[in-house]
């Protein structure tokens, strides 16, 4: 069931127009130079974007077990435009409801905690290295990126009531289908370049999303040198009895995979109960999920 389940995800994604169309000699082209960088690490490494340095350097402060709440508030304050944007999502309906407005960053802070604030930075960093290509970024790339902000969303939740830490499970969150988005981007700038009207929609372009994108996330992350903890999380999340934060990506990547098919009424209540039994998951999480995922759309560009 589960393995059906991420099949139509890829589906709901990106349509099935061309799942039964032969692909052509040129689209066969895109599709095998794609394959030779994203299988040879020196062309893939160039593919990279750079990571911003303010964002590794807020993982060294939440990591260091003497940093302040005035400590977080002063890395995010070095880059301007972050804290402006910030503190606009801040007061965004997803994260802040009550009356009145959250003038500062320390008075965020103190109302939506440090992993709440470091959530927001950290989801407005990576937005940069989001697929570029506007065209195929509004009809394919965004799809890619709410997902993996809804799969942040849903993996903190479930830390929460696993008794893990809540930054660690939505950065995992955040960067664990940066391989998809690489992907992507490599297949848009092969279809630009040879076949300008195509887009990747077809069966082979999701097999090729499916089959090396988590792996590719692994390596990035290497790459990107960041701490071990998220590096192997993402290199153990396929694995049986893998470490808690691996299981804890894999069912949070799961779970907000089904919401794509859920939404559109694809999946009753009945098999979700089910897939949520499975996963031993709780119901109220779930719900905690599917409250705030429209949100999430929502505030997506």
């Amino acid at each position: 069931m589960i393995k059906q389940l991420s099949t139509a995800f890829y589906d709901a994604m990106f349509g099935t127009k061309n799942n039964d169309t032969e692909i052509n000699s040129i689209e066969e082209k895109a599709l095998n130079n794609v394959r030779k960088i994203l299988n040879n690490p020196q062309k893939l490494s160039k593919q990279i974007p750079p990571l911003p340095v303010i964002l590794l350097q807020l993982i060294e402060t939440l990591k260091d077990p003497n940093a302040s709440f005035v400590d977080i508030a002063a890395v995010i304050e070095r880059d301007p435009a972050l804290a402006v944007e910030v503190l606009r999502v801040a007061n965004s309906s997803l994260y802040f409801r009550a009356d009145g407005k959250i003038s500062s960053l320390r008075n965020a802070i103190s109302l939506l905690g440090v992993a709440g604030i470091s959530n927001i930075s950290m989801t407005i960093l990576l937005e940069k290295i989001k697929p570029a290509k506007p065209i195929y970024y509004k009809m394919f790339g965004k799809q890619i990126w709410i997902h993996s902000v809804q799969c942040a969303f849903l993996c903190k939740i479930l830390a929460s009531a696993d008794k893990l830490d809540e930054f660690d499970a939505y950065f995992l969150g955040l960067i664990h289908d940066i391989g998809k988005i690489i992907i992507f981007n490599c297949l848009c700038e092969a279809l630009s370049n040879e076949f300008p009207d195509s887009t990747p929609g077809s069966r082979a372009y999701k097999e090729l999303m499916s089959e090396m994108s988590a792996d590719i996330s692994f390596f990035i992350a290497q790459e990107w040198q960041l701490p071990a903890i998220y590096c192997e999380a993402l290199q153990a999340q396929r694995e049986i009895n893998s470490s808690a934060l691996a299981e804890l990506l894999y069912k949070g990547n799961l779970l907000s995979e089904v919401y794509l098919l859920y939404k559109k009424e694809e999946i009753d209540e009945p098999l979700m109960e089910k897939l949520l039994d499975k996963l031993s998951v709780a119901k109220e999480s779930w719900t905690q999920f599917i409250e705030a995922a429209p949100e999430i759309e929502k505030s997506v560009n």
